[in-house]
């Protein structure tokens, strides 16, 4: 049986888009339900000062620990949300301030999630990556020479 994984085999830009869908849709089902369909105003709330910061940790935090830092995760996020802010009339309403709990919630989980990161794994994942674009095998080191 093959396991479905985010992260195994992805390059860091597709898992990085991936992450961006998922926070995305996750975003706009929130709107849909608490200001859209259930108009109720503690569950737009709970939605927007609970659920939001949890899924943009989540796909922060995931994708520097996996990845490394990377300059274009957190700030595709903010300048999504930034765009949602003057599009969206919902987003106005957020308290506290949309576009500041989002530059917060994924500032803070990038450097968390690099601060876990396991910098070997990424190096190799570098390697392979460099390696596969050369399209050559690693070169053949006899263990048994001392030279």
């Amino acid at each position: 049986m093959s396991e479905i994984s985010f992260d195994k085999h992805r390059s860091p830009v597709k898992a990085a888009l991936l992450y961006l869908v998922l926070w995305e849709l996750a975003t706009v089902i929130m709107w849909l339900f608490t200001a859209k369909l259930f108009v109720i105003y503690p569950l737009f709330a709970v939605g927007f000062t609970v659920v939001y910061p949890v899924c943009t940790w989540w796909a922060c935090y995931r994708h520097a620990k996996n990845y490394g830092l990377k300059w274009y995760v957190a700030p595709m996020m903010i300048a999504v949300s930034v765009i949602e802010y003057i599009f969206v009339e919902e987003a106005r309403s957020v308290v506290p301030n949309f576009i500041v709990l989002t530059v917060l919630t994924a500032a803070f989980a990038a450097g968390i999630g690099n601060c876990f990161a396991d910098k070997d794994a990424i190096n190799a994942a570098k390697a392979d990556q460099k390696r596969k674009k050369l399209k050559k095998e690693p070169e053949y080191k006899n263990i048994l020479d001392d030279n």
